[in-house]
């Protein structure tokens, strides 16, 4: 007579957790370590290399990057033989809104503001890279910034995005994305501040309803990770 053992993984009950939590729109806070100017942390992105994928072929796409500049993601994105634009929407944001009083929520004039920044022809850009950008707008600009992002997307362009799940009360460590690999982010703090709100997997689908598909990647950490199709 044989005998099998069954190994149990522990993690396994986690992940079903998680699983269902995120079926139901819920939040799965496991903090990340606020990565210091001195170290800067590895992450893997599964949502990242989804992107590299619908990206790869053919050679000349247009890529935008909503980041601050970064010589490892020009020289990743050219060196798959792309054209890379960024625009540091995070940066332009703090200095239209360094001017309001108190905790009043800024008045932003739209029209000037995308006068100003991403003024490109529509339909330019086969992938946009916005990293965890719409945690920090400020409200007037949520709706009207992904609405631009779609009218800039070329028809089965890909977006990836992230959102946080830190607490609202808490200042957040700003970060910078570079990419090292298909699959591989290093994440360098910059600063702080505070998230706007948390979004939610409904809010999320309501927000891109004008797009094809959303998907989400779970994830152990606070940034949950998704990819849009235009």
């Amino acid at each position: 007579m044989s005998t099998t053992n069954t190994v149990v993984n522990p993690t396994f009950g986690d992940n079903l957790k998680r699983l269902l939590q995120w079926m139901w729109g819920q939040e799965v806070r496991t903090p990340i370590p606020a990565a210091p100017s001195s170290g800067p942390l590895l992450r893997r992105s599964n949502a990242l290399r989804e992107f590299c994928r619908a990206v790869q072929t053919p050679p000349g796409l247009q890529i935008l990057d909503l980041g601050s500049a970064s010589q490892a993601n020009i020289s990743f994105i050219t060196g798959m033989g792309h054209k890379l634009y960024t625009e540091d929407l995070f940066r332009t944001l703090v200095k239209v809104e360094s001017g309001r009083a108190g905790g009043a929520e800024p008045v932003v004039d739209e029209e000037r503001f995308f006068r100003e920044n991403l003024n490109y022809p529509e339909a330019l850009f086969d992938g946009i890279l916005c990293w965890d950008l719409l945690d920090f707008l400020s409200d007037p600009l949520v709706g009207p910034l992904v609405e631009r992002l779609h009218r800039l997307s070329k028809p089965g362009g890909n977006l990836l995005t992230f959102f946080r799940t830190s607490p609202l009360s808490e200042p957040v460590p700003l970060y910078q994305y570079r990419i090292r690999s298909e699959d591989t982010l290093q994440i360098t703090g910059c600063g702080t501040s505070k998230m706007r709100r948390h979004f939610t997997n409904r809010t999320i689908e309501n927000l891109f309803r004008p797009f094809a598909s959303l998907r989400f990647y779970l994830a152990r950490d606070n940034l949950r990770e998704v990819i849009i199709v235009r």
